[in-house]
């Protein structure tokens, strides 16, 4: 194929020309089937007739890297992401309501919305995080996605971040504002606050699958920082 910046002929399943360093299908100057010059406005080749009009994503399965276990044992980031998300299925909380103790996996979290109402954990949101991590390992293994792996590993962590401050506000209710003058019901309230934040502290707390979930989480983003 052709580079449609410069017009050089590259390798299919190059991710960039080696002469001008530009995505190989980026502008549209040259056609990528014979390379002969072409204008931004032309939908086909005038000489061999291909298409100008840009691909959508392509997942070739013949550009996928051949995965490689010795490789990816060697690739700290990549086996922390692992872990945090086979940690999604382990217990992440636990909530004791009417002497019963259910544990829930990350899956699950967004039943804490019932027991707790100004819970800030919405499912949409949190089902972005295994799929940031699939991503980001993902991503040593195909080329199509591989520009986006620094996203990945961001939004992991702002997941992560995300999750950890929706659980505290779940474990400490907010106190209601009191009106002034009201010192006798301010001090009634805040007693009343006081044991619903402890309540709500001994119904719902943290399960072992969360540190783990949040340690590699950290540890993936630091170790694939430290590579870059």
């Amino acid at each position: 194929m052709y580079c449609r910046n410069c017009g050089n002929d590259v390798n299919e399943k190059a991710v960039a020309c080696p002469k001008c360093g530009c995505n190989p299908n980026s502008e549209k100057k040259f056609c990528p089937n014979c390379g002969v010059g072409t204008n931004e406005n032309q939908v086909i080749c005038t000489k061999c007739g291909v298409s100008l009009e840009k691909q959508a994503l392509s997942f070739d399965m013949s550009s996928l890297q051949k995965f490689d276990v010795n490789s990816f044992t060697k690739n700290k980031a990549s086996i922390a992401a692992l872990v945090a998300l086979l940690s999604c299925f382990l217990p992440w909380v636990k909530i004791n309501m009417f002497v019963m103790v259910q544990s829930l996996n990350f899956f699950d979290m967004t039943k804490i919305a019932e027991v707790a109402p100004n819970s800030i954990l919405y499912s949409f949101i949190l089902y972005l995080f295994p799929l940031s991590l699939i991503g980001f390992i993902a991503s040593d293994y195909v080329p199509q996605i591989s520009k986006y792996k620094n996203y990945f590993s961001i939004a992991s962590v702002a997941i992560m971040a995300y999750t950890l401050l929706g659980m505290y506000l779940a474990m400490h209710p907010s106190t209601p504002e009191v009106p002034e003058g009201s010192e006798q019901m301010g001090q009634m309230m805040n007693g009343m606050m006081a044991q619903a934040q402890e309540a709500a502290k001994n119904m719902i707390t943290i399960g072992f699958g969360f540190y783990i979930s949040l340690l590699a989480t950290i540890l993936s983003f630091v170790f694939y920082r430290m590579k870059k």
